[in-house]
């Protein structure tokens, strides 16, 4: 169970450090080449900046490799659970009193591994089964979205709201991603069988995600800092997400093919998902903010040809399915490239109209 636990954490976190790194880093090539228009990462103000805030990171992250052999050589009186809480609580104490993004996305990114870890001990414990701690994770980075926009209404912890956001928006799209795909449905079907359904501290803690994610949505509508369209993509996957908490077991794969649940699971994820892809895009062209736009495309456009082979590949000849395949890819791409400069050359617009 640790191992399972130990591979959901690693399969939604990673991908949110490796795709913001990257977005963060070719925004600051961008930047500094002297591209017009609002930068999609404001996470640095300066290169001083930026040096600072990762020492301050490696600071804080020796600082808990310390209390960790502190209690160890001390016969741990506290267990390891407690003292990586508690380091995280530092972590986040010492982001928000200096300012610095990297050691706030360390931190988040502590929180929801401690979560997760934790969940998984008490699913083993009670025997049951692990779909509330691929659930209770994603309603996280709902939470940690929603905290992004009540940030981004604060403006004194405005940078913050960028990190909030990020890791909040990426680990949730990949999750929908994969389950609207047949090994995703093969998945779900392992999470939801057997066991069960949910011990009373997992299922404390999803009610208190829930309520926690419902204050923050409520409290930025009320500050005027989310969208409606935000507003339901944060609304929607949480109430597919405690459904798949809750529900009992499912049999979405017999003999490598989709069964009636299966194809209503299908459906419901695929759905949700480009809908969640099109809000992004949304956003981020009412936000005047490139980096929700591009991502949102990009993961749009993966969609869509993931689609293309995973529905139509068995149903035509394989001659004219690479023949149709690269005509409609080719069509696809073209339509939202030239979609995307639009709305980005809109943006710039606006912005040097404003300037």
């Amino acid at each position: 169970m640790y191992l399972v636990a130990a591979v959901i954490v690693a399969a939604i976190i990673v991908p949110a450090l490796l795709i913001g790194l990257a977005i963060h880093f070719i925004g600051r090539r961008r930047r500094s080449r002297g591209s017009p228009g609002r930068g999609p990462l404001p996470l640095s103000l300066s290169p001083e900046d930026e040096v600072s805030q990762l020492l301050l990171a490696l600071a804080t992250l020796f600082l808990a490799v310390t209390i960790f052999a502190w209690n160890r050589n001390a016969g741990a009186p506290l267990s390891w659970w407690t003292v990586f809480l508690a380091c995280t609580g530092i972590g986040l104490a010492s982001a928000y009193t200096f300012r610095t993004p990297y050691t706030l996305a360390l931190s988040l990114i502590a929180l929801a591994a401690w979560w997760g870890a934790r969940a998984a001990f008490w699913i083993d414990e009670f025997d049951c089964r692990p779909s509330p701690v691929f659930s209770g994770l994603l309603l996280i980075m709902l939470v940690y979205t929603a905290v992004g926009h009540a940030h981004g209404a604060a403006g004194r912890a405005a940078r913050f709201s960028t990190v909030y956001r990020l890791l909040g928006a990426i680990p949730l799209v990949a999750a929908l991603f994969f389950l609207s795909t047949k090994p995703g449905l093969g998945a779900l079907e392992e999470m939801t069988g057997g066991g069960r359904v949910c011990p009373p501290q997992v299922t404390a803690s999803l009610f208190l995600l829930t309520a926690a994610l419902g204050i923050m949505t409520l409290r930025s509508m009320i500050a005027g800092s989310v969208f409606p369209s935000e507003v339901a993509a944060a609304v929607i996957p949480a109430a597919l997400f405690v459904c798949v908490a809750l529900v009992p077991g499912q049999e979405t794969v017999s003999g490598g093919a989709l069964t009636a649940a299966g194809i209503a699971w299908a459906c419901v994820f695929n759905i949700v998902v480009f809908l969640h892809l099109l809000g992004l895009i949304l956003s981020g062209y009412r936000r005047r903010e490139e980096w929700l736009i591009n991502m949102g495309t990009f993961f749009l456009f993966l969609l869509i040809a993931v689609k293309y082979i995973d529905w139509f590949f068995t149903f035509l000849d394989k001659s004219l399915f690479f023949i149709g395949a690269g005509a409609l890819l080719f069509l696809v791409g073209w339509l939202m490239e030239r979609g995307r400069r639009q709305m980005i050359a809109g943006l710039r617009g606006a912005g040097g109209a404003g300037g």
